[in-house]
């Protein structure tokens, strides 16, 4: 099984032989790394060598998240469906700094919370949808012997970590 997440692709496939793959999940809208350099870019964030999503966590990863404010956990789209959303998070934290009155009215630990919730939401819907997708496979019968993380959103320390 390949999770392959970057700025042009989120998806799962199944490898049932050299020659024959199946598409579990993909993205009904946007990537995951299109979402990040999108969250990255509305909180103005300076553009690390590796692009906007790299600075996002780069952001995240200054301080400790201690004393920061505690945001509403970012929607979970498409429950129990075989496909991903990012568009979905992107436009949560979009409405989120809007109603705030925008990004430069905001501090760095409001800022670096809703970076921090935004990640969080984005992992936790790649998990989800890979953990139904490994629970197809076994009610389908089929064996999976290893899963294999991909692409360039896969380089993310947080989701690494998970």
């Amino acid at each position: 099984m390949t999770l392959l997440i970057s700025g042009g692709h989120t998806l799962i496939v199944l490898a049932t032989s050299e020659k024959s793959f199946k598409i579990l999940a993909t993205t009904k809208d946007e990537s995951i790394g299109r979402s990040f350099d999108k969250v990255s870019k509305l909180l103005q964030l300076k553009w690390t060598k590796l692009g906007p999503g790299d600075a996002l966590e780069k952001f995240i990863a200054e301080e400790d998240s201690h004393d920061e404010p505690k945001l509403a956990p970012l929607p979970r789209p498409f429950l129990g469906q075989s496909a991903f959303s990012f568009s979905a998070h992107h436009s949560h934290v979009k409405n989120f700094i809007e109603n705030a009155g925008g990004v430069e009215n905001m501090d760095v630990k409001t800022k670096r919370a809703i970076a921090r919730a935004f990640q969080k939401g984005a992992v936790t819907h790649l998990e989800d949808k890979l953990l139904m997708s490994l629970g197809w496979c076994k009610a389908q019968g089929i064996p999976v012997r290893d899963i294999v993380v991909s692409g360039g959103v896969a380089s993310n320390t947080f989701l690494r970590e998970r």
